[in-house]
């Protein structure tokens, strides 16, 4: 029996690709694990299934650091190792040692052996381009002379956004990091005997951190130039002020060491990724108790990714060829003949299978769409993946003829598909997932007075118009599922005015809609007489101003229950004074009064649709201006009805 293995590359070379190519992107580990730039942790995991390796080294000399005529030189190295168990988790192990030299340390050189840190990162694809999850690290640091052990804990969250989404001209990514670093170093040694080079030596910090980083890549064929700001700002210090090497005090925020790393990751080799930066210390105090940033650091590292399942997620094709027996009379000629029989089976066993190849794409964007599940109905072969990025996939080998492809993926409806598979040929196929519309729910709620009001709403307009009864009853429990769409609703209540509010409905959204209703007055001040509506006290207003004063806030209540009970669609309000100063000015006030009683209408939830306003001065007077009560019923508000 002999086999042979093909495998799709599931981190190919990027050397001949476009500038644009989806396949530029190389998901590498970080110098602590996981994926990410160099020190920035990424949101984007990369595909299920892949482990990823990395070393790192790290070097610098530099006079003068950690205090002046102190000279330092630096080695460190870091052993990696992350996992993608899940498509939204990833988990590393890391090892780091390093040893120091300065001049100023008690021995000169000191060593930091041991220190180990165990992450774990929680992510998802939340928008086209858009990742954004959480990510734990919990750290061990070794004691100096002693079997002591210190630990750490730093919580972040991780963003990453992929702007080769929005824009086919530049290839770039973003990534930002925000969280908390806390450690015990600081309890290790007696920290008060050790001078600042001792302490950046053996990597002594006091006080927790608050953790910023932002970062840059360009995803680029053969290369991936990256740019990375770091910034941890010492917490809890007392009186925000700490003790520099020459004894002054410092502010605690004038010694948080920021850092700005340029760099770039070579990409050229399948599955490997060579990685080459610098980092620039961009604070220059040093305070006692905070690991101060070196002014310069020469960072050399390499990753290795491999899928121990499949050999890079793609597929695995083995060929089963079964010998027969020679016989012993056969000659050598016959053997040859066996020999050749042999491989042409080889290649009818080839020939008698095919392979899917395609990409899954959101049937409205049009962008590919990663982690979607592609299964082969009525087989026992599992289910294969899209890759991140280019929305990819690859089945196993499958016998030809007739197959139906399941395709599957949380927020999208399901889709099936038939085809039928040309042996030795590989199918290329494009399938379009169209999202899941959910509805939105609704929570709704009427009261009075903070009390529960039985009401009817009607949802007018949108796609489909209801109406619902509210229980008093049953009033925690009120829940109404309404598709996308703008509507007005009305709610009516025995014993209460009316209300209606225009409401814009978003598919899988949960708003909450709330109604506040006010008892019906004893006394009604507005009534409908035919074709307009009869206020039997005036809006009042403040005097020589279109500001309307509160007690006509019931009175206008009335109006809006007036609207909605009887049916009126469109009203005009008309605004009038008396003749009483200047004619323009009266002419302007008018128009300004009617205009803020509609304001004050749409404000209370009429639809702008059903309102008009005009003012006309004292040119339609309804009594004489000669008496004070006649210029008084002058100046008023007419609601005239224009559609019923």
């Amino acid at each position: 029996m002999t086999g042979e293995q093909n495998y799709e590359a599931h981190s190919p070379s990027t050397l001949g690709n476009s500038w644009m190519d989806a396949r530029n992107l190389r998901h590498a580990s970080t110098s602590t694990g996981g994926v990410g730039l160099l020190r920035l942790g990424g949101a984007d995991l990369g595909r299920k299934g892949v482990l990823r390796f990395s070393a790192t080294g790290e070097f610098f000399s530099t006079p003068d650091f950690p205090v002046q005529g102190a000279a330092n030189t630096r080695t460190g190295g870091t052993f990696a190792v992350g996992y993608v168990p899940l498509d939204f988790l990833d988990v590393s192990l890391s090892y780091t040692a390093s040893t120091n030299t300065n001049t100023r340390s008690s021995p000169t050189l000191i060593q930091a052996l041991g220190d180990v840190t165990l992450g774990a990162r929680a992510s998802k694809q939340w928008l086209p381009g858009l990742w954004a999850g959480a990510d734990v690290r919990v750290m061990t640091f070794s004691g100096v002379g002693s079997n002591q052990i210190a630990f750490g804990f730093s919580p972040r969250a991780v963003v990453t956004y992929d702007a080769r989404t929005l824009s086919q001209l530049l290839p770039l990514r973003l990534h930002a990091n925000l969280g908390l670093l806390m450690d015990g170093t600081g309890s290790l040694v007696d920290a008060d005997r050790l001078n600042a080079a001792e302490e950046y030596a053996l990597g002594i910090n006091r006080y927790s951190r608050l953790s910023v980083g932002l970062g840059l890549e360009a995803p680029l064929p053969v290369v991936t130039p990256f740019l990375e700001y770091g910034l941890a700002s010492p917490l809890g210090v007392p009186g925000g002020q700490l003790v520099a090497p020459d004894g002054s005090l410092v502010s605690a925020a004038s010694v948080a060491p920021q850092t700005l790393g340029l760099g770039v990751k070579l990409t050229a080799v399948q599955n490997l990724t060579f990685t080459a930066a610098a980092e620039f210390g961009l604070t220059r105090l040093v305070g006692r108790g905070v690991q101060p940033a070196p002014p310069f650091n020469l960072v050399l590292g390499a990753a290795f990714n491999v899928d121990p399942a499949l050999q890079g997620g793609g597929t695995r094709v083995v060929e089963r060829v079964v010998r027969e027996p020679v016989p012993e009379e056969r000659t050598p000629t016959t053997n040859t003949n066996t020999t050749t029989n042999n491989t042409t089976q080889t290649q009818v066993a080839q020939a008698a299978t095919a392979q899917v190849s395609g990409v899954v794409v959101d049937a409205k964007t049009r962008q590919p769409l990663s982690g979607v599940f592609v299964a082969m109905v009525d087989s026992t072969l599992p289910p294969v993946a899209t890759a991140p990025g280019d929305g990819r996939f690859l089945t196993y080998s499958l016998p030809s003829g007739p197959v139906k492809l399941s395709v599957r993926k949380e927020g999208y409806l399901p889709l099936e598909k038939e085809l039928v598979l040309e042996a030795g040929k590989t199918a290329n196929v494009e399938l379009e997932l169209v999202a899941e519309v959910k509805p939105a729910t609704l929570a709704l709620a009427v009261t009075s007075k903070r009390k529960p009001v039985s009401a009817t709403l009607a949802f007018l307009g949108g796609p489909t118009p209801k109406q619902v009864t509210y229980s008093q009853a049953d009033a925690a429990s009120h829940r109404l599922q309404l598709p996308s769409g703008r509507y007005v609703v009305e709610v009516t209540a025995p014993g209460f005015l009316a209300q209606t509010r225009a409401v814009q409905v978003a598919d899988g959204t949960s708003p909450d809609l709330a109604f506040d209703l006010e008892p019906e007055p004893r006394q009604w001040q507005v009534k409908r007489e035919n074709d307009k509506l009869d206020l039997l006290q005036q809006v009042r207003f403040a005097e020589g101003k279109a500001v309307l004063l509160p007690d006509s806030y019931p009175l206008l209540a009335q109006v809006v229950d007036l609207m909605v009970r009887t049916g009126i669609q469109r009203i005009r309000i008309e605004g009038h004074t008396d003749n009483q100063g200047d004619k323009a000015a009266n002419l302007n006030l008018s128009k300004e009064r009617a205009r803020a009683v509609a304001d004050y209408l749409i404000k209370v939830g009429l639809d702008p649709a059903r309102l008009e306003s005009e003012g006309f001065g004292d040119s339609r007077p309804v009594a004489p201006n000669l008496t004070p009560k006649g210029r008084e019923l002058n100046r008023r508000m007419d609601f005239v009805i224009l559609d019923r």
